[in-house]
C-alpha cells in the first residue's frame, strides 16, 4: 500500500482493536483487483475472552441505529456498532442505497437486512471477521465469477501510535479528513473510546494541524478549551502552558519533559496531540512529580511498513524560512526506519529578535509482524535567540508614557541564549496472548540551557512592572541562568482484558521510575551599591551599558529528583452502558535541593496513596454523562524552604456530558474544580525571604468543545472556556481572592475548513478561524491587566498529484494587543502583528 493514501480510495472505520494488525486483502474478479480499489474496515472487540461459553459476534444481540444512506457508509457504522472486522470493496457499494436499520438484533441479522437486494452476501471468516461477496444471483446475471480471497498480507499497526504503530490507521483516512477522534491512549494508557473516559480529554489530529498550517506547537493548543499556550518568545527553560489556570506538563510519548528545553515548538514529528485536563497522578510521574493542571502528550510519527516521504520548504514574514523532511524507509518486512527533521530561522516584529532552531528525529522499529514490536527513537534539538524579557506594564498598558511595542530592552552586545535537548528511548510492545499485553519503555535524556540577560529592576523588584524612580526610570541588572539535566526513566505496564458476567474489563498493572539530576547556577550583578549596573529611562531609552557576565559561572545549585510509584487501574463496562474507571497509585516524591553558595540543603521525601475514580453512563446511543475525582502530587524542586519542604497536592472534581450525534456532531461539556494545597509561598517572617509549603489555590470553570462535519468536505471546530482561578488565602503576599496571573476569565476559538468536492476544484481547500479571549492579570498582585483581544487567521491550499502548495495568514486584521508574559511573574509582550507564510512540498 502506498503512502499517498489520497490517491487510493480507502475508507476505514476504526474501533477498539483486539489485535494490532491491519490486513490488506486481494481479490479476484475475473482479473486481479488492485489493492488501491479495496477498502479495509477494521473494528475489533475490546477485551479478550476468558470464557469459552460466550457467544460469537454473529450471534450477540445488539441495538442498531443506522439511517438509510450509502451502503458503504452504513456498513462502516454497522461494523462499529457490532464490533466486527469487515472487509469489502468500496468501489462496488458507493452507489447503492441501504435501508434503515433500527432495533435489537444479531450482527448476522443486521448484515442480512442491510445487504438485502444489494446483490451482495456476507461470509464470516471467523467469529468476528466478515467479508462481502457478490451473491450467486448477481454473479449469474453479470456472468462474473464470485471473487476468490487470497491469503491475507499482514502489517502490524495500531490506531493511535502510542504502542508503536506500523501503518497509522487514521493517516489512511486522508479521504475522510474529519477532526473527530473516537479513541485516545494517554488518559488510561489503553486504547479507550473517548465516550467511556470520565475526564475531559482531547485529541488534535495531524489533519487539523495541516489544515490550519500550524507554524508552531503553541498555536495549535488554542484548539482545546481552557488552555493558555506559552508565548513563543519565551526561552525554552520552563514549560509555561497553563491548563485550567494551573501549570501543565508536556510529554513526548508518555515521558515528561521537565523544563521542556530545545526546539519545543516544532510540529514536524508530531502525529497527534492528546490533551488531558486536571490532576493526572495515577499514570504520569517523572521530573518533579505528577501534573496538576493537565497534560499535553505529543505522539511521535513512527516507522511504517511502506516506503514514502515528504520534503518541503516554508517561507514567511520577517525573514522566516523553514525546510523540513519526513522519510519513511522499511529495510525489509521486519526492520522499519523513519526520520523527520526541520530547521527554522525566524525574526520577529520585536527588533533584534531572531530565532534559530532545529530538530532531528530518527526512529527504528523491529517487528515480527505478529506479537512483538520494539521501537527505538531519538531526538536531537537546538534553540538559540536573544533573551526577551518583555515590557513593563508601566509604559505599555498603563502609565503616562508609551514604549514602542517592538522595542527590545537590551544592549546590542547581548549574546544569544541557548537551549539544547537530546534524548533516546525505547518501547517494547508484546502481545502475550489474546488477553494479556506487556508494554515497557525506557529513556535517557540530557538537556541544558544558558540564559543571559540585562534585565530591568523596578520598585516591585525583578517583576519590574513599575519604575524604580518616577516616572520612567528602571535599574539594570546583568544576570545569567545556567542549568543542565541528566534524566533516566523506566515505565512499564501489563494489560489484561477479560469478560466477567455482564461486564467487559480492562486491568492495568504498572510501575514507573525516574531519576533526574539538575545542576547549575543563577548569578546577578546588582552593581557596587546594589542599585544596578546602570539605569534606563524608558521615555528615551538608550542602551549604552554593555552586558557583562555577572559571575564566575560555577555550578553551585544541585537538585536530584527521584519519583517512582506503582499503580492499578480497572476499567469495566457493565451492560454496555455503564463505564467505570478506578485506580490507585502509591507514589513517591524524593527531592534533594542543595545550594552550595548559601549553604541551604533540604529534602522532600513523601510517600502517598493517590486515588482516581470515575464513571460514565450512556444516556442513549449519542449522549453520555460522566463524573470523576482524582488527586495529584508533585515536588517543588526549585524553592528555598525555611524548613523541611513538602510536595504540592491537588484534587480534581469534574462532571459533564459527552456526545456524538450521527457521527457528525461531537463534543464535550465539562464543569470542574481543582484545589491546590501546600503551594510554596514566601514566608514574610523570615529575614531570608525563604518559602513555606502553605499556599491554597483553586480553579473552577466550565468548558465546551465542539466538532461538526455537516457534510463531506466541511469541518467546523469551536470551543469556549470560562476559568475562575484564585488564591484562597493571603499567604502568597497577595489578597485572598486575587486571580492567578495570565489566566483569562473567558476564551474561545472557532475554525472552519472546506475541502472542495467539485471536479473543477478538486485538491483545493480553504480555512478561516478566529481566537478571542478576555484580558488577564499580568501578575498575582492583580495591579495591571491586559485588554481583551481577538485574532483572525486564514489558510488556502492546493494539492495536485504529489505536490502541495499552501498559504496562511496569521492575525489577518493586524490587531494590536498585549499579552501577559510572565517574566519574573510580570510584564507583557506585544502581538506579533500580521504575518503571512507560503509552503510547498512534494510527497512520494
Amino acid at each position: 500500500m502506498k503512502a499517498r493514501i489520497n490517491d487510493f480510495r480507502y475508507q476505514l472505520a476504526v474501533g477498539a482493536w483486539r489485535r494490532p494488525a491491519i490486513y490488506l486483502c486481494y481479490a479476484l474478479n475475473g482479473n486481479r483487483v488492485g489493492v488501491d480499489t479495496w477498502v479495509l474496515i477494521w473494528l475489533a472487540a475490546a477485551g479478550g475472552q476468558l470464557s469459552s461459553s460466550q457467544a460469537v459476534a454473529a450471534e450477540s444481540v445488539r441495538h442498531f441505529n443506522i439511517p438509510g444512506q450509502s451502503l458503504n457508509n452504513a456498513l462502516i457504522q454497522l461494523a462499529a456498532q457490532a464490533e466486527l472486522e469487515l472487509i469489502f470493496s468500496a468501489d462496488m457499494l458507493r452507489e447503492i442505497v441501504s435501508p434503515d436499520l433500527q432495533g435489537d438484533m444479531s450482527a448476522e441479522q443486521a448484515l442480512t437486512r442491510l445487504l438485502h437486494d444489494s446483490g451482495f452476501a456476507h461470509r464470516f471468516i471467523d467469529t468476528d471477521t466478515v467479508t462481502l461477496e457478490r451473491s450467486l444471483e448477481q454473479a449469474a446475471s453479470t456472468n462474473t465469477p464470485p471473487p476468490v480471497t487470497l491469503d491475507a498480507m499482514t502489517v502490524v499497526g495500531s490506531k493511535t501510535g502510542e504502542a508503536g504503530t506500523g501503518i497509522d490507521a487514521e493517516s489512511m483516512l486522508a479521504d475522510m479528513r474529519t477532526y473527530a477522534v473516537s479513541h485516545i491512549v494517554s488518559a488510561t494508557r489503553t486504547d479507550t473510546p473517548i465516550k467511556q473516559i470520565p475526564q475531559s480529554v482531547h485529541a488534535l489530529k495531524r489533519t487539523l494541524l495541516d489544515d490550519q498550517q500550524t507554524i508552531n506547537l503553541s498555536e495549535s493548543l488554542i484548539n482545546v478549551s481552557g488552555v493558555v499556550p506559552r508565548n513563543v518568545l519565551y526561552s525554552p527553560v520552563i514549560e509555561g502552558t497553563l491548563i485550567r489556570g494551573f501549570r501543565s506538563e508536556q510529554l513526548i510519548d508518555g515521558f515528561t519533559q521537565y523544563y521542556n528545553p530545545g526546539d519545543r515548538e516544532s510540529t514536524v514529528n508530531i502525529d497527534r496531540i492528546e490533551v488531558l485536563k486536571g490532576s493526572n497522578a495515577l499514570l504520569y510521574s517523572g521530573g518533579s512529580g505528577s501534573p496538576v493542571g493537565g497534560v499535553v502528550n505529543l505522539l511521535s510519527k513512527l516507522p511504517q511498513a511502506k516506503y514514502f516521504g515528504e520534503a518541503g520548504f516554508r517561507i514567511g514574514s520577517d525573514s522566516f524560512y523553514q525546510p523540513f523532511f519526513d522519510i519513511n524507509q522499511p529495510l525489509n518486512d521486519h526492520v522499519l526506519t523513519r526520520i523527520t527533521g526541520e530547521y527554522t530561522n525566524a525574526r520577529h516584529t520585536v527588533e533584534m529578535i531572531e530565532t534559530q532552531r532545529f530538530n532531528i528525529n530518527p526512529a527504528l522499529t523491529l517487528t515480527d509482524n505478529d506479537k512483538t514490536r520494539l521501537t527505538l527513537q531519538a531526538k536531537l534539538s537546538r534553540w538559540q535567540q536573544p533573551e526577551y524579557q518583555g515590557l513593563p506594564a508601566t509604559g505599555s498598558i498603563a502609565g503616562a508614557f508609551r514604549i514602542r511595542p517592538d522595542l527590545f530592552l537590551g544592549p546590542a552586545n547581548l549574546p544569544d541564549s541557548h537551549s539544547d535537548a537530546d534524548a533516546v528511548w525505547a518501547a517494547l510492545d508484546r502481545q502475550i496472548n489474546r488477553s494479556w499485553r506487556l508494554n515497557l519503555k525506557a529513556r535517557y535524556a540530557h538537556a541544558k540551557f544558558d540564559e543571559k540577560i540585562q534585565t530591568l529592576f523596578g520598585s516591585d523588584g525583578l517583576s519590574a512592572d513599575r519604575p524604580l524612580s518616577p516616572t520612567s526610570s528602571w535599574a539594570l541588572v546583568d544576570a545569567e541562568l545556567f542549568q543542565q539535566q541528566h534524566e533516566r526513566s523506566v515505565l512499564g505496564n501489563l494489560q489484561g482484558k477479560f469478560k466477567l458476567g455482564p461486564s467487559e474489563n480492562n486491568l492495568l498493572l504498572g510501575a514507573d521510575y525516574s531519576r533526574l539530576r539538575d545542576a547549575g547556577f543563577i548569578e546577578g550583578d546588582f552593581g557596587p551599591s546594589g542599585l544596578g549596573v546602570a539605569t534606563l529611562n524608558l521615555q528615551a531609552p538608550v542602551f549604552d551599558t554593555p552586558y557583562s557576565v555577572p559571575g564566575p559561572g560555577l555550578e553551585n545549585q544541585f537538585i536530584e529528583n527521584i519519583t517512582y510509584g506503582a499503580y492499578l487501574q480497572w476499567q469495566s463496562t457493565l451492560y454496555r452502558h455503564l463505564h467505570v474507571l478506578s485506580g490507585l497509585r502509591l507514589g513517591k516524591v524524593d527531592i534533594d535541593f542543595n545550594n552550595a553558595q548559601t549553604g541551604v540543603h533540604v529534602k522532600t521525601d513523601t510517600l502517598k496513596w493517590l486515588p482516581r475514580l470515575g464513571g460514565v453512563i450512556d444516556l442513549n446511543d449519542e449522549v453520555s454523562w460522566f463524573v470523576s475525582y482524582s488527586e495529584g502530587m508533585r515536588g517543588q524542586p526549585f524553592v528555598n524552604f525555611v524548613d523541611t519542604p513538602a510536595p504540592e497536592l491537588s484534587n480534581h472534581l469534574e462532571t459533564g456530558l459527552k456526545f456524538n450525534v450521527a457521527h457528525q456532531f461531537s463534543g464535550q461539556l465539562a464543569l470542574y474544580q481543582i484545589e491546590r494545597s501546600q503551594v510554596a509561598v514566601t514566608d514574610s517572617s523570615d529575614f531570608q525571604r525563604r518559602s513555606v509549603a502553605a499556599g491554597q489555590q483553586r480553579s473552577r470553570g466550565v468548558e465546551i468543545d465542539l466538532l461538526w462535519q455537516p457534510f463531506e468536505g466541511l469541518n467546523l471546530l469551536a470551543n469556549y472556556a470560562h476559568t475562575d482561578a484564585r488564591f484562597m488565602d493571603d499567604k502568597a503576599a497577595v489578597a485572598a481572592g486575587n486571580r492567578l496571573a495570565q489566566v483569562p476569565d473567558d476564551a474561545g476559538r472557532f475554525w472552519a475548513h472546506y475541502r472542495f468536492q467539485q471536479d473543477a476544484l478538486q485538491g483545493c481547500s480553504l480555512g478561516f478561524g478566529v481566537y478571542a479571549r478576555a484580558g488577564a492579570y499580568v501578575s498575582n498582585n492583580n495591579r495591571f491587566k491586559t485588554a481583551a483581544y481577538h485574532s483572525f487567521d486564514a489558510a488556502l491550499a492546493y494539492e495536485i498529484g504529489r505536490f502541495t502548495w499552501a498559504a496562511t495568514v496569521k492575525n489577518l486584521s493586524d490587531e494590536d494587543y498585549f499579552q501577559p508574559y510572565g517574566y519574573f511573574e510580570g510584564r507583557v509582550a506585544p502581538a506579533p502583528g500580521r504575518a503571512g507564510f507560503v509552503s510547498v512540498s512534494i510527497k512520494y
